[in-house]
């Protein structure tokens, strides 16, 4: 082991030597560049970062460690100038796939060359062993930086994506064309814009707000969706159609727990002056979809319009239901109240409504006789207001 060990002092003298570095780098660099298609501003950075991991390796042969402990300042820039150019991850994997190859092959040579007296097989094992660790480390804390600076890209895109948006929204003067460009060429001018805004309900359930709501938008055919994110446990969608969805049933939303996600949605509008009206209506049809009584994922504005326009003042809708209501505000009357609004609201004989609610035709009839008890007059006796509070009071109240 003594003579491997001068053998292997005599061998790190050798390759710091200026010509042996220059053939090692210019070996190793032309390697990299046949194996990875890398543009040409950053072939100075491979090189340098080639040079420094050999010196710091180098710098470690005669010293019992299992490999590198921190990443080289060049391969750090390599890293990031790879995430900059937005190139991906197995370009970087490949990188150093590619060194890791030249490597074998250098190490292979020069034990070849060594001398005899040397046993040549645990030379090779023990220089490779090291070798290998050095390159998982390395590869570890590259790729860690390069995922550190993608995700710093793509929040700073972000931010400058929402930056506009909310400038549009603020009814600031922004072109239909610049506000398509930064979403990634999604259609604005002349055509119908639909916004939806997804609600993650807990905090666990923001990073998986993304795969429903593009599940949604696929639901409506040829629609295009533009995603922003606002920050928060909020994502914003403006979904461009050719033909808007007529009933909320197109809109698909199974399989959402609505106890982790909910969904917002505007009326449709066209060009930029609907992408900013839709997103408005998105966010009334939200005061809904939030109530802590709705147990559905999806509301849309056009079934709740009405219903917005009491959520801007609480107290005057609270004391409005409540006195439409009178007896029937009763919070053990959910069934009751459930069955007036059903009948109200349903062209259905008094058979069918039975039969729909699973019920007899009788106790429909006394269910609304006891209803008009509580009221105080005939159920259809300002139906406008008693359905419009009904929906305020299982909003909000009950």
């Amino acid at each position: 082991m003594t003579e491997i060990a001068d053998w292997l002092e005599m061998f790190v003298a050798d390759q710091q030597s200026p010509t042996a570095l220059d053939d090692w780098v210019s070996t190793t660099v032309d390697a990299i560049i046949a194996g990875v298609d890398l543009p040409a501003d950053i072939r100075p950075v491979l090189v340098a970062a080639v040079e420094e991991h050999w010196l710091a390796f180098l710098g470690g042969v005669t010293v019992d460690a299992d490999g590198a402990t921190e990443l080289v300042p060049a391969a750090g820039d390599l890293s990031i100038q790879i995430a900059r150019h937005h190139l991906g991850l197995p370009v970087l994997l490949k990188v150093y796939q590619s060194a890791q190859e030249a490597s074998w092959d250098f190490a292979v040579d020069v034990v070849g060359h060594a001398p005899q007296d040397l046993d040549h097989e645990s030379l090779l094992v023990w220089f490779w062993t090291k070798a290998n660790r050095w390159f998982a480390t390395s590869v570890e804390l590259s790729v860690a930086l390069y995922q550190d600076e993608v995700e710093r890209i793509r929040r700073r895109g972000d931010a400058r994506r929402y930056e506009l948006v909310a400038d549009v929204l603020d009814g600031k003067s922004v072109g239909s064309t610049e506000l398509s460009a930064e979403l990634g060429g999604h259609p604005i001018a002349g055509v119908t814009q639909v916004a939806v805004i997804a609600h993650a309900m807990d905090a666990d359930s923001i990073e998986r707000l993304e795969p429903p709501l593009v599940r949604l938008a696929s639901s409506i055919p040829g629609a295009r969706l533009a995603v922003v994110r606002p920050g928060g446990r909020e994502l914003w969608g403006w979904l461009a159609l050719n033909v808007a969805p007529s009933t909320a049933a197109q809109w698909d939303s199974r399989g959402v727990d609505p106890a982790q996600i909910r969904f917002a949605i505007g009326e449709a509008a066209e060009g930029i002056e609907g992408f900013v009206r839709s997103h408005r209506d998105a966010r009334a049809a939200q005061r809904v979809a939030l109530s802590p009584r709705r147990k559905i994922a999806l509301t849309v504005y056009e079934d709740v319009a009405a219903l917005t326009l009491l959520t801007g003042d609480p107290d005057a809708a609270a004391r409005f239901a409540r006195a439409v209501l009178r007896g029937l505000a009763g919070p053990e009357l959910d069934e009751l109240r459930g069955t007036v609004r059903y009948v109200l609201t349903t062209a259905d004989s008094a058979d069918q409504v039975a039969t729909s609610l699973g019920i007899h035709k009788n106790t429909v009839r006394y269910r609304i006789q006891q209803a008009e008890r509580l009221l105080g007059h005939p159920i259809r006796e300002r139906a406008g207001d008693l359905v419009l509070a009904l929906d305020y009071f299982d909003a909000f109240l009950g």
